[in-house]
C-alpha cells in the first residue's frame, strides 16, 4: 500500500533541500577549482586576442597541420 503524497507538501521542502545543495556546490567548486583574479598580463593577452578575432586576424591551424611537418 502506497500513500499518496500532495506535490504542494514536498514542493516546499525539495525546493529548500535545492538550494542547499546548489550552495554546497559552490562552496566545493570555489575550494577545489579556486578562484584567483586574472593578472594584467592575461588580460591584456585577452584583450589582444579578441582585437584578433574582431579584426580577422586571427587564423586557426588544425593541430594535426601542425604535426604533418615534424
Amino acid at each position: 500500500m502506497t500513500s499518496k503524497v500532495e506535490p504542494k507538501k514536498i514542493r516546499s521542502p525539495l525546493q529548500k533541500l535545492n538550494k542547499k545543495v546548489d550552495g554546497l556546490n559552490d562552496l566545493v567548486e570555489e575550494r577545489l577549482i579556486g578562484y584567483e583574479e586574472p593578472t594584467k598580463e592575461d588580460v591584456a593577452a585577452i584583450e589582444e586576442y579578441e582585437a584578433a578575432k574582431k579584426n580577422g586576424k586571427l587564423t586557426l591551424v588544425p593541430l594535426s597541420d601542425l604535426t604533418k611537418g615534424t
